[in-house]
């Protein structure tokens, strides 16, 4: 949480020298090399996978594609304070596919506890998007189109991010996490090539300066390999609603950051409603305690 908080600033800071398919392939271009090498190491525990395993890491790949790239893309139009919070409405997607999909799920998704805190956290979020302040927007250099084209790659970013949550905790039920994510990745880089081969400038990659081409790296490792290897490994062990539950915190930092960093402050009623969306989250989070 606390190393995916920090990275909408970094991928803020790199839209000004990179296009969103070029940061993207790159970033996971480098992790994906990080991990097999660390597989051709030993670091990575050898594990033969049979066909049903390899089916589960596609599933994956297919929606972490698609959630790694909404993720990059909205921050080209907003600044990550709104758009933290904003994507925090995967609680509600993750809420419905989790009923439909795992039934050991649903006596968390029914307690009044979990319902009030995703409600409370709809309606922050809501809040967050009505109150915007639009000479703060002016400020930024962010227009009224830039803002709704924004949100609205939030909300899909917080759909194909719920999806990828729950194709996950159907993969390490079986594959260890370090394994599970060393595929996903290889395989997710193969296909965020394909855009930047036909969209994006790879010779950016060399013209720009070095300094962020250094960042980028160090991001890969912080909040690819190791977070994303931390989020497998706490899928595991951990309910599906409740892991997204907790994440609903990862805002908090975000917001704090992007206020020292851009001057990205909140308005009034996104406080409130930023408040309210880590109050739903830590009530959605209080019924995995509730005994069964």
């Amino acid at each position: 949480m606390v190393m995916w908080a920090a990275t909408p600033l970094f991928v803020r800071h790199f839209a000004s020298y990179y296009d969103v398919w070029t940061q993207n392939a790159f970033r996971y271009i480098f992790a994906a090399s990080i991990l097999l090498v660390l597989g051709r190491l030993g670091v990575i525990p050898p594990y033969r996978l049979n066909r049903s395993q390899w089916v589960k890491l596609a599933l994956v790949t297919a929606p972490n594609a698609l959630m790694q790239t909404t993720f990059a893309g909205m921050y080209y139009f907003i600044y990550p304070a709104v758009g933290s919070l904003v994507s925090r409405v995967n609680i509600i997607f993750v809420t419905v596919l989790s009923f439909l999909i795992f039934h050991d799920e649903r006596r968390v998704i029914r307690s009044p506890r979990f319902l009030i805190g995703a409600t409370l956290a709809f309606v922050g979020v809501c809040s967050v998007i009505i109150g915007r302040d639009p000479e703060l927007l002016a400020r930024l250099n962010v227009s009224d189109n830039d803002f709704w084209i924004g949100i609205g790659i939030c909300v899909a970013n917080a759909l194909f991010g719920s999806l990828y949550a729950l194709t996950i905790k159907h993969a390490v039920r079986d594959i260890p996490p370090l394994v599970c994510y060393r595929h996903v990745s290889w395989m997710t880089a193969i296909v965020l090539c394909i855009p930047l081969i036909f969209a994006g400038g790879v010779s950016d990659l060399w013209r720009q300066p070095v300094l962020p081409l250094a960042l980028m790296a160090a991001t890969a490792i912080l909040s690819l390999v190791v977070a994303h290897t931390c989020y497998y490994a706490a899928l595991r062990e951990i309910k599906a609603v409740i892991s997204s539950s907790i994440m609903q915190l990862t805002p908090v930092v975000a917001c704090l950051l992007s206020a020292l960093v851009y001057g990205d402050h909140l308005a009034p009623l996104q406080l409130v409603g930023g408040a309210a969306v880590i109050g739903g989250a830590w009530l959605a989070a209080l019924a995995q305690a509730k005994p069964e």
